[in-house]
């Protein structure tokens, strides 16, 4: 019989301020990374993709492993909390919790869903080149920004563990809440727009208890929670485009062989969705690249690790440059008895709402005959914009505890951007991807 008396219970709503890349594991014909779905062939976040991401934040700040569960011995228990999926919030403004009616073809909201955006990625070498022998270009599928989820938890415990229940609920407000794979490249990043909370006295309460709806609905109340970020380091780049940028799309359209990349997002008007325009899309990813092979580059100035002074150059460059693996994690490897490490930064995507577009031609010379190539000519539509730019970006100060030069490195890459020493996206030996800016650290200008 159980001794818990109480049980707290929360529902919340909580929507993707960035796209959200819950993956399944599972390959399509054209796509290497499909996201999850439900039986009506929305997406879901799985419980357990909730349960593991606040298991391991609550653990992280109380090491307290035994409220999620324990076996020592003869002596065991399971989990004192328990998750319920996160179901989809349709375009009525209401939670599609079990089967539905939906026509993918005909209804203009939900035929989005039908063919998802897709992501492409390529893995980058140091020397600023697609790493063709590391197999790194794959695609996948992500969740439109915009979108809401609504997930119950609950805890079994007794009076005395209101205290464990509320210190639970701030990490909800936590930076590093964020849920399915590619966190660090700047996926899964949620707001919580409302959350109901119940507290039940079983000796009291039961029939209440026992009466509450298993059918998720929409919870009505202001979040309490207050942004959890006394562990992280804010910075954001407030930057503005010196002439023409282009983040490709990897694909053209009828007029050109190169666009920028552009998607759509859900946006929110009297409690119901909507979709947007298409807007440009600067993927965090490709801040992330170009800042980590800078950190590298001013980590090993700092640390005087010349090129022309050491062994092997590999040792230096990428995840094994020491700045790179301790702020931007590294993968196992079990050649060389790593165990891996996730990252400590966090990016994330940024949406242009205001551009213009313009074509430039190329052709590609032939630098003995100075003529044309035969069939090299080839054109891209850049992108000018007047609007500012946020780039946020979340640090877990840990990371700059461990080594020298590791804070020094990684401000030093972020003050090239904001000055156009560092420029991102495509195109950037052809003039694009210039930012000029300013750096604000926790709201400080630095």
């Amino acid at each position: 019989m159980s001794n818990y008396t109480h049980r707290y219970t929360a529902r919340v709503l909580v929507e993707a301020t960035t796209p959200l890349k819950i993956g399944t594991g599972d390959k399509g014909i054209t796509i290497d990374e499909m996201i999850a779905t439900d039986a009506n062939g929305l997406p879901t976040i799985p419980g357990t993709a909730i349960a593991g991401v606040l298991r391991h934040l609550f653990e992280k700040e109380t090491n307290d492993s035994q409220v999620f569960g324990f076996q020592k011995g003869s002596n065991s228990e399971g989990s004192r909390f328990i998750f319920s999926e996160a179901r989809f919030v349709g375009k009525e403004g209401k939670v599609l919790d079990g089967l539905q009616i939906i026509d993918f073809t005909t209804d203009d909201f939900y035929n989005n869903f039908k063919k998802l955006a897709v992501r492409e990625h390529t893995k980058i070498n140091h020397q600023g080149v697609a790493d063709s022998s590391g197999h790194g270009k794959f695609d996948s599928q992500v969740v439109y920004k915009g979108s809401r989820f609504v997930f119950d938890i609950e805890f079994l415990g007794n009076e005395e563990d209101l205290e464990i229940w509320n210190l639970f609920l701030t990490q909800l407000n936590s930076p590093m809440f964020r849920l399915g794979g590619s966190t660090r490249k700047g996926f899964g990043e949620l707001e919580i727009k409302a959350i109901d909370e119940n507290i039940f006295d079983l000796r009291k309460d039961l029939d209440a208890y026992l009466n509450r709806s298993v059918e998720l609905t929409i919870p009505e109340n202001s979040p309490k929670l207050s942004k959890k970020q006394e562990n992280f380091i804010k910075y954001q780049l407030e930057l503005t485009a010196d002439d023409f940028f282009l983040f490709s799309s990897g694909y053209g359209d009828n007029e050109v062989d190169a666009i920028a990349k552009k998607e759509k997002i859900i946006v929110w008007k009297d409690g119901k969705p909507e979709f947007s325009e298409e807007k440009i899309l600067i993927p965090a990813t490709s801040v992330k690249g170009a800042l980590s092979h800078r950190t590298a580059f001013y980590y090993n100035k700092l640390a005087k690790n010349f090129a022309e002074e050491v062994d092997n150059i590999e040792n230096y460059v990428e995840e094994n440059n020491t700045a790179v693996k301790i702020l931007f994690g590294y993968k196992k490897d079990s050649k060389k008895e790593q165990t891996g490490e996730i990252g400590k930064v966090l990016i994330s995507d940024v949406f242009i709402d205001h551009y213009n577009e313009k074509i430039f031609n190329h052709v590609a010379i032939d630098r003995f005959t100075g003529g044309a190539i035969d069939g090299a000519l080839f054109d891209e539509k850049a992108i000018n914009s007047n609007d500012k730019i946020l780039l946020n970006i979340f640090v877990d100060k840990v990371a700059f505890e461990k080594e020298e030069f590791v804070q020094e490195s990684f401000e030093s890459a972020l003050k090239d951007i904001t000055t156009g020493m560092l420029p991102l996206g495509g195109s950037v030996n052809k003039g694009h991807g210039c930012f000029s800016g300013k750096i604000k650290k926790d709201g400080g200008e630095i």
